[in-house]
C-alpha cells in the first residue's frame, strides 16, 4: 500500500508537471485588435511552431473573435480554445466566434482531424454583421480505429445554426470512432427558416454512410427551438447516446432521430422536454385510406389506424432488420426513459386545431390533413420494450421506461425562449404552404452578445424541482446553481443507477458468476460494509424460480426492490445503490420458493 501511494503521489506531480508545460497564449480579439483574423493568426502560428499540442488559447470576455477563414487541426495535432467562466454582469459575457462578412468560403468554423476542447466559449454560426451563416465545427476521420476523434466542450453555446454545412448539424461528425462529451452547454436558436429538419445539435452530414459515435453524452445542456438534438441520416449508428438533467424546449421533429433505429444504448433521464416534435403526426400517415385502403378518418378516432411513432427516440429497428450490420443484438441493446416530465404546452395543443389552415380544413371536412401531438414512445417501440415470454418473463431486460416518473405537468419557466407568435406561424406554414419564416427567439440578443440572455428557463413547478434521481431538479440545472455543488457530489452514484438500467435492466445490477452450480441457497455479507453508497451482496439459488432481493429499514418497511423475477439456479452478484437513504442500518433479503434469508448492512455517509 505505501508502495502504490508514492506511486500514485509521484503520478500526480508528473500530471501536474506535464500541464504546466502547456503554453497559454491571450489572444486578442477585434474590439481590443481591430482586425479580424487574431484567433486564426494565433492557432496558425501555433501549428507552424509545432506546439499546437501544448498551447492553450485564452480569450477575453465581452470580445469577438472574427474568422478570417476556417480553423484547420491536421491528424496528431490538438485544439484547446478556452475563456474565463461568464458571471453575471455584461462585461462577462462569453467571447463569441464569428464568421467574416467576406465572400470566403465558411463551411467550416473548425475542421479537424484531431481533439479539440472548447471551454466557456459562444460560438455564433452568424457573421460579424448578423447574417446567418451554413457552417460547421467538423470532426473528419483520422484512420486510426484505437485513436477515437474527441470533442470536449463545457460551458459553450452554439447560437444561431440553421443548416449546417454538409446539411449536417453545428457538431459534424464524419469519423469512424467519435467521441463527444458536452456539458453545460446551449444550443440556442439553431433554427432553419425554411427547412423543417435542419437545425441540429450534433449530427452526420446529409446521405452519409458508415460514420459512427461511440458515444454522446449530454448533460447540464439546453435546447431551445431546434429541430434535433441528434441526428442519423441512414447507414450510421451511436454506440450509446445520453442525455441527463437536459432541458429541451420546442423541436420541430424528433428528440432523437435514428433514421433507421441504430443506436445500441440509449438513456434520457432527469430531464425536461416541451413542446416536441412540434410538426405533429396526420391521420393520413398512419391510416390506409381510398384508393390504397377502406379506412376512414372516424377509424383514426377509434384507434383502429396504425399506431404513430415515437415524438423523444424515433421508433427503433430490430438489429436484424437493419439495412447494415452492427455489432451488437436486441439483447445487448440498452434502453432507459426514467426521470422526465414530457408534454405540449397549452397553446401548443390548440394550435394543432385552431391555427387557421387547421380550421379550414375543419371546415372543408378534411380533418385527416390535422397534425395530432406524438407521445413519448411509439407503440411499435413499447411492443418490443415489454415484451414477455411464453412464461411472462421480459424478453429484452435491458429495455426499460419507469413510467412512475414520467410527468406531464407544464414546469412553468419563468422566461421561456420562445417567441410564441412566429413560431406558431412557422409550424402552421410547415403544414400548409411551406412559406419561410425565422421564428429564432430574440435573435438579436445573440447579435448584441447580451449577457445574461433574456430567457429564463428556471421553473416555478415546485414539484419538478424534487422529481430527479436524489432529490434535485428536473433539466439543467445551470438554471438551479445552487443545487450544482451538491449535485456533483452525487454524480457518480446517481450514474450507477442510470447504467444499472442500461446494463442490467434495473436501478442496481444483478449479474450471474461462472461457476459450479450451487447446491444450497446462501446470502453472502455484503462487501463493503458499511458502504456509500454502493455495495455489492453475493447470492446463490440451486434451482430455477421466482427469486426476491429486497431492502427493509429495521421497522420492517421496504425500500427498495434490487431484483424480483425468474432466475435459473446459479450465483450472482447484485449491487445495491443507497444514495437516496439516510445513513443507518438496514436489512436485505433474498427470498426463492421457500426458503428466505436476511443479512444487515450499514450505509454510513
Amino acid at each position: 500500500m505505501k508502495h502504490f501511494l508514492i506511486f500514485l503521489s509521484a503520478m500526480l506531480c508528473l500530471s501536474t508537471m506535464l500541464y504546466a508545460q502547456k503554453d497559454t497564449v491571450e489572444v486578442q480579439g477585434f474590439y481590443e485588435a481591430g482586425v479580424y483574423g487574431t484567433l486564426n493568426d494565433a492557432i496558425d502560428a501555433a501549428v507552424t511552431n509545432g506546439t499546437i499540442n501544448n498551447t492553450v488559447f485564452k480569450l477575453k470576455p465581452y470580445e469577438a473573435y472574427v474568422l478570417s477563414r476556417s480553423i484547420y487541426i491536421d491528424k496528431g495535432q490538438s485544439l484547446e480554445i478556452v475563456a474565463p467562466k461568464a458571471g453575471t454582469n455584461q462585461d462577462s459575457a462569453p467571447p463569441q466566434i464569428v464568421w467574416t462578412e467576406e465572400g470566403i468560403d465558411r463551411s467550416y468554423v473548425i475542421q479537424t482531424y484531431g481533439d479539440v476542447v472548447m471551454k466557456n466559449v459562444w460560438v455564433r454560426y452568424a457573421d460579424f454583421l448578423g447574417a446567418k451563416v451554413s457552417s460547421t465545427i467538423s470532426f473528419e476521420n483520422q484512420d486510426d480505429a484505437e485513436d477515437p476523434e474527441r470533442g470536449t466542450f463545457d460551458g459553450c453555446i452554439f447560437d444561431y445554426d440553421g443548416i449546417g454545412s454538409e446539411s449536417g448539424g453545428a457538431v459534424n461528425i464524419k469519423a469512424d470512432h467519435f467521441v463527444g462529451k458536452f456539458e453545460n452547454c446551449y444550443w440556442r436558436n439553431n433554427s432553419d427558416n425554411h427547412f423543417q429538419y435542419y437545425g441540429r445539435a450534433v449530427s452526420f452530414p446529409y446521405q452519409s454512410t458508415g460514420w459512427h459515435a461511440d458515444t454522446l453524452l449530454f448533460e447540464n445542456c439546453t435546447f431551445t427551438n431546434i429541430s434535433r438534438i441528434v441526428m442519423q441520416e441512414g447507414k450510421e449508428y451511436d454506440d450509446n447516446i445520453l442525455l441527463n438533467h437536459c432541458t429541451i424546449l420546442n423541436t420541430v421533429e424528433w428528440v432523437i432521430q435514428a433514421l433507421d433505429g441504430n443506436y445500441k444504448n440509449v438513456s434520457v433521464t432527469n430531464s425536461i422536454i416541451v413542446n416536441p416534435y412540434m410538426l405533429g403526426y396526420r391521420a393520413l400517415d398512419v391510416c390506409d385510406f381510398p384508393p390504397n385502403g377502406n379506412q376512414t378518418y372516424d377509424d383514426f378516432e377509434a384507434g383502429l389506424c396504425n399506431p404513430p411513432g415515437g415524438g423523444l427516440i424515433q421508433d427503433f429497428v430490430p438489429v436484424d432488420s437493419l439495412s447494415f450490420a452492427v455489432d451488437y443484438t436486441d439483447q445487448d441493446r440498452g434502453i432507459f426513459i426514467g426521470n422526465n416530465a414530457y408534454l405540449y404546452t397549452d397553446y401548443m395543443l390548440d394550435w394543432f386545431t385552431n391555427c387557421g389552415w387547421c380550421k379550414d380544413q375543419i371546415k372543408n371536412r378534411l380533418n385527416e390533413n390535422l397534425h395530432h401531438p406524438y407521445p413519448m414512445v411509439g407503440q411499435n417501440s413499447l411492443d418490443i420494450i415489454d415484451s414477455v415470454d411464453a412464461d411472462g418473463n421480459k424478453v429484452f431486460k435491458k429495455m426499460n421506461i419507469d413510467w412512475s416518473t414520467i410527468y406531464s405537468d407544464d414546469p412553468g419557466f419563468i422566461v421561456p425562449a420562445t417567441n410564441q407568435d412566429t413560431m406558431l406561424l412557422f409550424i402552421e406554414y410547415k403544414w400548409s404552404t411551406a412559406a419561410d419564416i425565422d421564428w429564432s427567439y430574440k435573435p438579436e440578443a445573440g447579435f448584441n452578445q447580451q449577457w445574461p440572455l433574456p430567457e429564463n428557463l428556471a421553473y416555478t413547478n415546485t414539484a419538478y424541482q424534487t422529481a430527479a434521481m436524489g432529490g434535485f431538479p428536473l433539466g439543467d440545472l445551470n438554471w438551479f446553481p445552487d443545487k450544482m455543488a451538491a449535485w456533483k457530489g452525487q454524480r457518480d452514484a446517481e450514474w450507477s443507477v442510470i447504467n444499472n438500467w442500461l446494463n442490467n435492466g434495473g436501478p442496481n445490477g444483478v449479474k450471474e458468476v461462472t461457476g459450479t452450480i450451487p447446491t444450497d441457497y446462501t446470502l453472502q455479507q455484503n462487501y463493503p460494509n458499511p458502504f456509500n453508497p454502493t455495495t455489492q451482496i453475493a447470492y446463490s439459488i440451486p434451482v430455477s424460480g421466482h427469486v426476491s432481493l429486497k431492502v427493509f429499514n429495521t421497522l420492517g418497511q421496504e425500500i427498495a426492490t434490487i431484483f424480483e423475477g425468474q432466475q435459473n439456479a446459479g450465483n450472482y452478484v447484485a449491487t445495491f445503490n443507497g444514495a437516496g437513504l439516510a445513513s443507518g442500518v438496514y436489512i436485505y433479503q433474498l427470498q426463492s420458493e421457500n426458503v428466505s434469508l436476511t443479512k444487515k448492512f450499514v450505509l454510513m455517509k
